[in-house]
């Protein structure tokens, strides 16, 4: 419900510091209770329904979890950046302002840092990112990508804006993963078919829009087609052709309308496309992610041949298809380490429901944990920018 208050941290956080930090609050509250309604009712039969909601363990990136205390978010708007607790934190349900549910223990596990959240911990502490007989990387891709390294138990975070195009937004056709979203790409450049995949609830219908699988699966066909160069550059009709791209393809490409740009039509009906500023966007998340973990793994002297596994973490990372994601370099070109950990932060969060040890781990963990912010790092821009081709990521 938060997402017309933008669809990444700052814009959130810039709501907030306009006045309307309670009304965020309040709508995150308010949602969180339906949500506990809704699996309750699914879930309890009627004979247990006089339940009592002991306790709630939350996990979310910082500035989530300062809404949801409804603490103060000014010190994560900007540098030197400063969070408003530290910590574990212990609530009850009134002190958040619950109006439905009287749960005694509420417990937030702690964050790392001011853009490195109790989810990114739970992530840690859930995979056991700290052992001391393996090197390891850990990367939750979404709009705020957070990444773990371990160096035989030495731990490096840290996390850089990926921009929220795996999630459809800031993208033409984008939506979110949901019935009627195209969640793969084929084409073939030797007809120029282009056959889609569909997420369907089990009714034919129409594509409605393309979401982040898709959007990946599409960027990689295009660069096997010869319809978009590996420095990120759609080209227009007239160029496909003097380059002896299939006719068909070809004429896939259109720039007739100026406020669009250059743009490819993956399917005509509901005109679902891809556009140059689309191809950019996820040029940007490319780029930020690869800087990122060049940035981690040169702290810790060590490269990515030295990684035993690459843990991709989060709900989207479990859909991408990691061909098309290793073939331009969004995941580094190692397929025998990648490992896909789906919704690990959820899943530490169910750990430390019933786990006080985990909990305290978590704590403890936060004192030895060493975090990078990318601003002071002066080799980052170039880094990045290095990183915005779209090739595979460390040629084997």
């Amino acid at each position: 419900c938060q997402t017309k208050f933008g669809s990444d941290v700052m814009m959130r956080i810039m709501h907030c510091t306009n006045g309307k930090e309670q009304l965020l609050h309040d709508m995150l509250i308010e949602q969180i209770e339906n949500i506990i309604t809704v699996i309750i009712e699914q879930n309890i039969s009627e004979k247990y329904k006089s339940y009592v909601v002991e306790r709630m363990t939350v996990v979310g990136n910082t500035t989530m979890c300062h809404i949801f205390l409804n603490r103060d978010v000014m010190g994560l708007s900007g540098a030197p950046f400063s969070m408003a607790y530290k910590g574990i934190a212990n609530v009850n349900s009134q002190e958040v302002g619950f109006k439905i549910y009287n749960i005694s223990e509420i417990i937030v596990l702690p964050n790392i840092h001011s853009h490195v959240g109790a989810d990114a911990m739970s992530v840690l502490c859930n995979e056991k990112l700290y052992k001391k007989d393996v090197n390891e990387i850990a990367i939750d891709i979404g709009t705020n990508a957070e990444i773990i390294l371990n160096r035989h138990g030495d731990v490096y975070v840290t996390s850089t804006a990926a921009g929220p195009a795996f999630e459809g937004k800031g993208i033409y056709s984008g939506i979110r993963a949901g019935a009627g979203a195209i969640n793969s790409v084929k084409i073939s450049r030797v007809n120029g078919n282009i056959i889609l995949g569909m997420l369907d609830d089990g009714t034919k219908q129409s594509p409605k829009g393309i979401c982040g699988s898709g959007l990946i699966d599409a960027i990689s066909e295009l660069l096997k087609a010869g319809v978009l160069t590996k420095d990120g550059y759609l080209l227009t009709k007239q160029e496909a052709v003097a380059a002896n791209v299939n006719i068909n393809l070809c004429n896939c490409l259109d720039n007739s309308d100026e406020k669009i740009g250059n743009y490819f039509v993956l399917s005509e009906k509901n005109k679902i496309i891809v556009t140059q500023k689309d191809i950019r966007n996820v040029q940007l998340a490319k780029g930020a992610i690869q800087a990122g973990v060049e940035v981690l793994l040169e702290k810790a002297g060590i490269t990515m041949n030295d990684i035993d596994k690459i843990k991709i973490a989060g709900v989207f990372g479990k859909f991408i298809h990691a061909s098309s994601a290793m073939s331009f370099g969004l995941l580094p070109s190692y397929p025998d380490k990648i490992e896909f950990i789906g919704n690990a932060a959820g899943n530490g969060a169910a750990r430390a429901l019933f786990d006080a040890d985990f909990v305290k781990n978590t704590e403890k963990l936060t004192e030895e944990i060493r975090h990078i912010e990318l601003a002071d790092e002066n080799d980052f821009q170039n880094k990045f920018l290095n990183a915005m081709e779209l090739k595979e990521w460390y040629y084997r």
